[in-house]
């Protein structure tokens, strides 16, 4: 990969990086009862555990992204 598409590849990872926090941040106000899910969280959450379940998920790990795997 070229030095530039690595920076923007960088860039990105921060950006959810960021969003990951954001929504961790969330979840431990859910988990810790200060308020109840809305029905949106509630369905992604589903949604989510469901396709686990399926074996529909997978995660990469980002030392991976640039083998393809």
């Amino acid at each position: 990969m070229s030095s530039n598409v690595l920076k923007e590849v960088l860039e990105e990872v921060k950006v959810v990086r960021e969003k990951l926090e954001r929504l961790e941040g969330l979840v431990e106000e859910r988990l810790v009862g200060l308020e109840e899910p809305l029905k949106d969280e509630v369905k992604a959450t589903e949604e989510y555990i469901e396709a686990k379940k399926k074996g529909k998920l997978k995660l990469v790990p980002i030392e991976n992204f640039e083998k393809g795997t």
